[in-house]
């Protein structure tokens, strides 16, 4: 991967962040902060209902839930996105529902999928969804 300010890489939270920045340090990332691999997850919205079972699910308020979340939530979608994460369950949870909520929102770019060993960010798979 080379540095590419066209892209914003939405990454699998703060340490893969974090990892981005020491290597990329030109690229331009959106730390994902869920683990949709526990408790429940109806549906690819953050209505209501989700941010109420989420918060209480991992014991926050919904503000600070909100707050947490609110990187994603605030999306351009004028905006071109690579979602960029591994192959655990959480990053594959978080994959699956970060794909029905671009669709859900109307993106209107073509969502692009990177998979990455979670350790170096080697690339592992690229697809177009």
């Amino acid at each position: 991967m080379t540095a590419n300010n066209e892209f914003i890489y939405i990454v699998a939270g703060d340490e893969m962040q974090k990892l981005f920045g020491r290597i990329f340090p030109d690229d331009q990332t959106i730390p994902f902060r869920e683990d949709f691999s526990k408790g429940s997850c109806d549906g690819v919205c953050f209505d209501e209902k989700l941010i109420s079972d989420r918060a209480s699910f991992w014991g926050v308020t919904k503000e600070e839930y909100l707050a947490k979340m609110s990187p994603i939530l605030d999306l351009d979608l004028s905006r071109t996105y690579i979602l960029t994460f591994g192959t655990d369950a959480c990053c594959t949870a978080n994959l699956k529902f970060m794909i029905g909520y671009l669709k859900s929102k109307g993106y209107g770019e073509p969502i692009r999928v990177r998979i990455v060993n979670e350790y170096d960010l080697t690339v592992l798979q690229e697809y177009v969804c």
